[in-house]
């Protein structure tokens, strides 16, 4: 009878956890400070762990969190405990399970007794449960049964039945996966019903930047119009301002690239794209998106840079740069193309199978590529999934490899990578549409100066096409950085950098 109830508990510990989504937003979701003493404060009652069950070894997904004090604490109780069961007991707090799938990697919800015993509390109205009680139900929501309680604790099974029938009586459970799931339940209406502080969804880039690149800055700013705006600041306050147009993600911005734009004294001002580094956005169509996109570009121009703005329009960001400058032709002193999109990508032969059916898609059936992309955004949330669709796009071309093999590589483990992209899928499906047709007519505008750097292996826009597009708009100097191909990050910054200060100083 008790395998039976251990069985119908699993289950309903599994359909309880199934309710945490990587939709909660970052004010429910607490961040406590790693470390025990943190679990005994109220106020910081939650943490989540992205993690990874393999042949029964648990491992964090971000790399640096293997070494941080509150990972060893849970390996430690994992430990003493023998066997993850759903979850583990601490001894001032309980780590639970969640199972992932297909859409989302395993997690652990870190969480304060506090936490567990105000919901018992909620269920048991007058009644109070005392210690030993309390202690059970920690158990049950872990996924002991009795019989393996009991044990842990040292006592007979009669004793711990006892002690569930008082807790039941108490709770209003007739079973031991009933007890849990009415508390787990409890807990989740709890945290659903925290009130927002008054702090918008878009907020979530601030815990992203936050965790992945924790020396840049981060500004809001409101346009005429009454939308809000987000930005990433980086770089020497002092230093030059450019508006950066990012690629479909942000770049890794590390602490070498941090000093490489102290050096040169270069401020970039990154306004994110409707979409980008975002949770629960609502869907734009292409010329609404490019109107936020333009209002962006102009906040940080007003703002920041004064008269005329400095542009440096990475990839995809290349669109939103020459639709600015033909809104606003006398607002754009120079203007720079970093692995620019210079032709049609649609071909199979250098775009890959994949790439250039949702470019084609995109140019011609919105709504099922729109579908089609919600489809692939669910699958990469998996964190070797993204890894393998990068890999089969990127195979032919040796540098570009290299640049995935460093996302995935220390610190973040492709952690940085997949988030970026699975919060920023409104963002995406705009900058697919219009890589996959870049407009130059109108370009350049009269005034403003213009440049290409570009991957001299880029097999998607050779260097050869990007010549001739220069050449067309009037002899655009053209600079390669050698070793690069269409990702330029990592071990090509430095280098594009300091090209792109030369291209500065020759406006003077």
């Amino acid at each position: 009878m008790d395998d039976t109830a251990s069985e119908e508990l699993m289950e309903a510990l599994a359909r309880a956890l199934g309710t945490l989504q990587a939709e909660l937003t970052p004010s429910l979701v607490k961040r406590v400070v790693p470390g025990r003493s943190d679990m005994a404060d109220p106020a910081g009652t939650w943490r989540i762990i992205d993690c990874q069950l393999t042949g029964g070894i648990l491992q964090p997904l971000m790399l640096a969190e293997r070494h941080d004090a509150l990972w060893r604490y849970l390996s430690d109780a994992l430990d003493r405990q023998g066997e993850l069961r759903g979850g583990i007991l601490l001894d001032d707090g309980l780590a639970l399970f969640v199972p992932g799938g297909s859409e989302r990697p395993d997690r652990l919800a870190v969480l304060s007794d506090s936490t567990l015993f105000d919901a018992a509390d909620e269920l048991a109205g007058d009644l109070t449960l005392y210690p030993s009680e309390q202690r059970l139900l920690k158990q049950l929501v872990c996924g002991f049964n009795l019989t393996a309680a009991a044990a842990l604790d040292g006592v007979g099974h009669e004793t711990k039945r006892s002690q569930f029938k008082s807790l039941a009586r108490k709770l209003g459970g007739g079973s031991q996966a009933e007890i849990a799931g009415r508390a787990l339940s409890r807990i989740f209406l709890e945290i659903a019903s925290v009130p927002g502080e008054g702090v918008s969804q878009d907020d979530y880039f601030d815990d992203l930047l936050r965790q992945f690149a924790p020396e840049a800055r981060t500004l809001r700013l409101r346009s005429r119009t009454g939308q809000s705006h987000r930005f990433v600041d980086i770089g020497p306050i002092g230093g030059w301002p450019v508006v950066m147009l990012h690629p479909m993600i942000l770049p890794d911005f590390r602490s070498a690239d941090v000093a490489v734009l102290d050096t040169l004294a270069i401020r970039l001002i990154v306004p994110l794209r409707h979409g980008a580094m975002s949770r629960g956005t609502v869907a734009l169509d292409v010329c609404a998106h490019l109107d936020h996109a333009c209002e962006g570009i102009e906040l940080a121009r007003k703002h920041f840079c004064g008269e005329r703005a400095d542009i440096m329009a990475c990839i995809s960001g290349t669109a939103y740069g020459l639709e600015y400058a033909r809104r606003h032709r006398d607002r754009v002193a120079s203007m720079a193309f970093m692995g620019a999109t210079v032709k049609p990508t649609t071909s199979r032969s250098t775009a890959g199978r994949l790439r250039s059916s949702l470019f084609t898609l995109s140019m011609s059936r919105w709504h099922v590529y729109s579908r089609v992309m919600d489809f692939y955004v669910r699958r990469i949330r998996r964190p070797e999934t993204l890894r393998q669709l990068l890999m089969g796009v990127y195979r032919p071309n040796l540098v570009d490899l290299a640049v995935i093999d460093a996302e995935y590589g220390p610190p973040f483990g492709g952690e940085r990578l997949r988030k970026f992209f699975t919060s920023s899928v409104q963002s995406i499906k705009h900058d697919f549409y219009h890589q996959a047709l870049p407009d130059w007519s109108g370009f350049p505008v009269p005034g403003c100066r213009a440049t290409f750097l570009h991957g001299a292996q880029d097999f998607i826009h050779p260097p050869a096409e990007v010549r001739a597009l220069a050449q067309s708009l009037g002899g655009v100097p053209v600079f390669m950085l050698p070793n690069a191909g269409q990702l330029l990050y990592h071990n090509h910054f430095e280098a594009a950098m300091n090209l792109y200060r030369g291209f500065l100083e020759g406006r003077e």
